[in-house]
Parts: structure tokens; sequence; C-alpha cells
């Protein structure tokens, strides 16, 4: 289980995981077209990351990670 910034206005999207157990996980930022704008790999037992979303524009995108949990967010 997983929790995202729901609005963005800094740039920066922060992701929470809230299981100490994942070593890997992989992830991929979708926008409201179906377009995969950003993806790559969450490695370590991170519990707090945070991703650089700035050079997205304004909009809806979903986050989602290891193909199994999805939450969206807003670009302001």
């Amino acid at each position: 289980m997983f929790t995202v910034t729901e609005i963005v206005k800094d740039g920066i999207l922060e992701v929470q995981s809230s299981s100490k157990g994942t070593a890997n996980k992989f992830y991929q930022i979708i926008c409201s077209n179906g377009n995969v704008m950003q993806e790559g790999k969450i490695t370590g037992f991170t519990q707090r990351t945070c991703l650089y979303v700035g050079n997205f524009k304004k909009g809806k995108y979903t986050f989602k990670l290891d193909e199994t949990e999805s939450k969206d967010f807003i670009v302001q």
C-alpha cells in the first residue's frame, strides 16, 4: 500500500510506502491520454521517495506501482 501527493504544486511528487519489506518496485507515471510519461525503479527498503515532475504539463496523472496499485494525482 502506498500514498502519493494528490496535488503537486512545486514539481515534486512524494511517494510514501506503508510496507517495509519492498526492495525493488517498478513504477510508471501515465498521463490522462494513457501515455507513459516517466518510468523507473525504486530500489532499496525505501518508505518515502520524491520524484521530479516539474516538466509535466498541468493536468491529471496516474502513478502506477508494480502493475498492481495505482493512484491519481494532479499537477498544478
